[in-house]
């Protein structure tokens, strides 16, 4: 029996357990702050997802191709630089498919520039021979969309 109640005794004496208690309840304080913080926010955070859900249903994303319900034939767009068709051309009659597929991709930003002048406008005339290339070779079809603007 001593050695219950001096068992006892030394338990409500010890203070080993009080900072697990501290822990404890701070944790669950922090826990309640953030319930709290999430209970406030929510119907802002849910109202503003709504938005974005009905904005993004709306947008339509594609491209429309520029050429066409017009038969395949080199040359159908303007070109900025008079004469370049035939040498840049040739040029790149001399490149790989893959070469020429990816010198027609790292154009394709210019596919429909406005007048800017050099380079831009050789780049613009690059973007359109390496396509009707690129389609002669049968690499692309020849209705395939050009980029609007990229």
């Amino acid at each position: 029996m001593y050695a219950l109640r001096s068992s006892t005794a030394h338990f409500f004496r010890a203070e080993d357990g009080a900072v697990t208690v501290d822990w404890v309840v701070l944790t669950a304080a922090l826990v309640g702050l953030g319930l709290a913080a999430m209970a406030v926010v929510s119907g802002g955070v849910e109202d503003l997802s709504g938005d974005i859900s009905t904005d993004l249903a709306a947008v339509e994303v594609g491209f429309s191709p520029t050429v066409a319900s017009t038969p395949f034939a080199t040359q159908q767009w303007d070109a900025r630089n008079p004469g370049i068709y035939d040498s840049y051309s040739s040029w790149m009659t001399g490149f790989a498919d893959q070469q020429l597929l990816d010198h027609y991709n790292n154009m394709a930003q210019f596919a429909n520039t406005p007048n800017t002048g050099h380079p831009y406008d050789t780049y613009h005339d690059e973007f359109w021979i390496a396509r009707d290339e690129a389609i002669t070779r049968g690499l692309i079809p020849a209705d395939s969309a050009v980029p609007s603007n990229v």
